[in-house]
């Protein structure tokens, strides 16, 4: 399944859309791929104004060799290590040195200054492959919501609990017929290979 996405990211995104959209359902699910999605393109700005701010052309012995990028709106959305697997997953595959650090209450990603625009065109990515996956499981609930069990379906029965009693407890007993009757013709076959 990684192929289908390019790599274990969005494989793991399309697993986190699946996990929101059964719990919360479709709309949830939507709403939650755009809040990922959204603290992609808003951490890329984010990168933007840090690298910007920490790049002192005048002074290059005194400017500092990491940055840190607040990953508060991440931390407000369901499954936050899931997303930071995802955003570790991605960055130790652009071998992007980074760590996560817990500061209190408060989450941050540290990489190197100089890999800010990198570390940016990941995040884009991650964007883009967070609508992919929001797409992918959206088809996926319609196919499960739209599947029946065609003998079912046949019938008209959707739900079993809907069949009437009286045709379950019908099929109940030609099911214990034939198994009896089965049962019966082993054993006669049992025997007569016994010499009974």
């Amino acid at each position: 399944m990684p192929s289908d996405f390019g790599d274990e990211s969005g494989e793991k995104l399309f697993d986190w859309m699946v996990r929101v959209g059964q719990e919360a359902g479709q709309a949830a699910m939507s709403h939650g791929a755009a809040r990922v999605s959204m603290a992609f393109r808003n951490s890329v700005g984010e990168i933007g104004r840090e690298g910007a701010a920490l790049a002192n052309p005048q002074q290059p012995e005194t400017a500092p060799e990491w940055a840190k990028l607040n990953l508060h709106e991440f931390k407000e959305l369901p499954e936050f290590e899931t997303i930071k697997e995802v955003i570790d997953g991605k960055l130790d595959r652009e071998a992007l040195q980074h760590e996560f650090y817990d500061e209190g209450e408060k989450s941050f990603l540290i990489f190197r200054v100089d890999d800010a625009p990198e570390v940016a065109r990941c995040f884009n990515e991650l964007a883009d492959e967070t609508n992919r996956a929001c797409k992918r499981a959206e088809q996926q609930l319609a196919r499960e919501r739209g599947r029946k069990d065609p003998d079912k379906a046949k019938h008209g029965i959707d739900d079993p609990d809907k069949e009437p009693l009286q045709d379950r407890v019908e099929a109940f007993k030609k099911s214990a017929e034939l198994a009896e009757r089965a049962r019966g013709r082993s054993r006669e076959v049992i025997d007569q290979a016994r010499g009974r």
